[in-house]
């Protein structure tokens, strides 16, 4: 793969893995725009430059969890994890690749529906976190798999409609990630194990150095906006990826 394609989908990843626009949309996207197959190397490669963005941007609060893993906040991760893995192992088995991207269309529909409509739910009076509100997040989060439907806007909005602070959503959120990141990795790990296809390594490594570069910035972005404000206007753009994936598919 040419390193400027290798850094384009890296880009690509880095901005939507953390910005309620479905990173898995929009590669799936990229990718056919650019008359690729998915290519599970560099999947595995754009998802390790995004954990990296995580674990940097999240240094300081994934140290305290490290050190009080059965504190408040470990025990409100663990619980929103586990909704989260029952559901991505039973779609992982479930549901062969091909008719996951035919869906494409619909998980980006959902999300525009869920960041358009999510602000009129949203509670007023802030509520700190709770069991329920993990298990709801961790429901929303394994919803997610599915292609198109954003991770990142399915956990964010649903804490907000339990009546959590923007920024606190955000970051439950974003930690909440690194564990499904670390998952995808191994799952593709081993789907890459079985795989002969030669490997361009240059050209990974600019893609990771891209897209771990660009979540950074797109973290830094996203928490600046998330304490008060709406995401709708992510909910009007995700329109315009829902049609080219309606035209593709």
């Amino acid at each position: 793969m040419p390193i400027i394609i290798s850094v384009c989908l890296g880009v690509v990843q880095g901005l939507t893995e953390f910005l309620p626009v479905s990173s898995s949309g929009h590669l799936v996207l990229a990718q056919k725009l650019f008359g690729l197959e998915p290519d599970l190397f560099t999947n595995v490669a754009l998802h390790c430059g995004t954990l990296l963005a995580v674990l940097i941007f999240y240094r300081k609060q994934i140290a305290a969890l490290i050190k009080k893993p059965f504190g408040v906040g470990g025990v409100w991760l663990i619980t929103a994890t586990i909704p989260t893995v029952v559901i991505a192992v039973a779609v992982k088995f479930l549901i062969p690749d091909a008719l996951g991207d035919a869906l494409l269309p619909v998980g980006f529909a959902m999300t525009v529906f869920l960041l358009l409509t999510s602000e009129f739910f949203r509670r007023k009076k802030p509520a700190p976190p709770r069991a329920v509100n993990a298990l709801a997040a961790g429901l929303a989060q394994g919803v997610s798999v599915l292609p198109g439907l954003s991770r990142s806007g399915a956990t964010i909005c649903a804490m907000r409609m339990a009546g959590m602070d923007g920024k606190k959503a955000v970051e439950l959120s974003f930690l909440m990630s690194v564990p499904v990141i670390i998952g995808s990795i191994i799952f593709m790990c081993f789907d890459v194990s079985v795989s002969a296809a030669p490997v361009d390594f240059v050209s990974l490594a600019a893609g990771t150095l891209a897209s771990g570069a660009t979540g950074y910035f797109s973290l830094k972005f996203l928490k600046k906006i998330a304490d008060g404000g709406s995401l709708s206007a992510f909910g009007y753009y995700t329109l315009f990826p829902f049609l080219l994936s309606c035209v593709i598919y």
